[in-house]
């Protein structure tokens, strides 16, 4: 993993993993259930805690059971020991990449925001009717752990613009897909279309030809 670009920490005990998440911001936390530990625990604390990194486990006795506990708590894969590095390693920048698209998430919506402030989840949490006063009023406030954000308090007026702004114009949808139709049925589209199937091979390499003389 530390070959392939990845910056790691290894412990080998649960509470040194619960620790660690408390004191620094993780993408992916990959946890062997052949230790003595308990994996349905640490995740859980983990989430209690606030850690958003995403939770992968390896174990030598995968199972069904296993499986389905893994989906219930929020586990995105399990791996079997016997799985090589490259399996791991794309499991493991597909948590990462999860993890950075949810701060990329975060961060668009906070742009969308008149004006926006952050506060540490430990303040937010101490002082929670001062920070939704602040989110009412001025749109969002980002919550944020170790300095990276974690949660976005969003008003519901700014939720509804933000989903107004996203939500695709069925009217405009409709006027593109007629107007497409009607290009197709005029009888130059209609010639257009019988030339193209009664086309000879030699034809197309001229098309072809032509196209990259005139897009290059």
């Amino acid at each position: 993993m530390a070959r392939s670009g990845f910056e790691l920490r290894s412990v080998a005990k649960e509470k040194d993993a619960l620790e660690l998440a408390g004191q620094e911001a993780f993408d992916v936390v990959v946890v062997d259930l052949d230790l003595p530990l308990d994996g349905v625990s640490l995740v859980r604390r983990l989430h209690e805690q606030g850690a958003a990194a995403s939770v992968v486990w390896i174990t030598s006795n995968t199972s069904n059971e296993l499986a389905a506990t893994a989906a219930e708590v929020g586990v995105v894969q399990v791996l079997h020991k016997s799985a090589d590095s490259k399996a791991l390693t794309r499991v493991v920048s597909l948590g990462v990449e999860q993890n950075r698209n949810l701060f990329s998430m975060l961060r668009a919506i906070t742009r969308s925001a008149a004006t926006t402030q952050s506060v540490p989840a430990t303040s937010a949490k101490n002082g929670f009717a001062s920070v939704l006063d602040t989110a009412v009023q001025d749109g969002a406030v980002v919550i944020t752990k170790h300095d990276a954000p974690k949660a976005v308090l969003v008003s519901i007026d700014r939720m509804s613009e933000l989903l107004a702004r996203h939500e695709p114009n069925l009217k405009a949808l409709t006027q593109e897909f007629d107007e497409m139709v009607a290009r197709m049925r005029t009888t130059k589209a209609r010639a257009a279309a019988r030339s193209l199937f009664t086309a000879a091979p030699g034809a197309f390499g001229e098309a072809a030809v032509a196209g990259a003389k005139k897009h290059g």
